[in-house]
């Protein structure tokens, strides 16, 4: 409109008209646009204060207190909390990862929905009391957080190796 208005473009004296009537603040946007705008802007402020719940506070050097937040309070979907869990095996009285290898307890970590597991939890057996406070100390856990989940090899345990946590079926 304004190049229609100048009728021609005398650089460098009318640039900055012509650049302020495209890109300036008072510039009427089609309506498409702006519902596009304010949705990349909504995007932009929900990752960024998603990455701000992401940030390791340095300060007080390496120690398990580095993140301001509980990491098991921190969301890893942006729909719904999740919760994790370790398996394990009694074996001679002894707390052991359902997995067996390298890194055996990493590997028998798995995460669930919340709401899944408040529908749920109720359905397994867990470690409580001094055994899990002997797994906490080992693991570097905290037992208000930590939930290990005691796996057999029946199916009433609510773990099948075919197809992961199924709660107790038909109980």
């Amino acid at each position: 409109r304004i190049l229609r208005e100048q009728g021609t473009i005398r650089m460098p004296q009318s640039a900055r008209l012509l650049i302020e009537s495209v890109y300036g603040e008072d510039v009427n946007m089609p309506v498409g646009f702006a519902k596009t705008e304010q949705l990349q802007e909504g995007k932009f402020y929900c990752d960024r204060a998603f990455a701000g719940q992401m940030l390791l506070n340095f300060a007080p050097g390496y120690c398990a207190e580095i993140s301001d937040s509980l990491p098991e309070k921190m969301s890893t979907r942006l729909a719904e909390e999740s919760v994790t869990l370790w398996l394990a095996k009694i074996v001679d009285s002894v707390v052991t990862p359902y997995a067996s290898g390298e890194h055996a307890w990493e590997m028998s970590v798995l995460r669930v929905r919340q709401s899944w597991w408040n529908k749920h939890k109720d359905e397994f057996e867990k470690l409580d009391g001094e055994p899990l406070r002997k797994w906490c100390a080992q693991q570097h856990q905290d037992k208000d957080f930590a939930t290990v989940i005691v796996v057999t090899d029946f199916a009433a345990c609510g773990y099948s190796a075919n197809e992961g946590l199924i709660g107790m079926m038909g109980e």
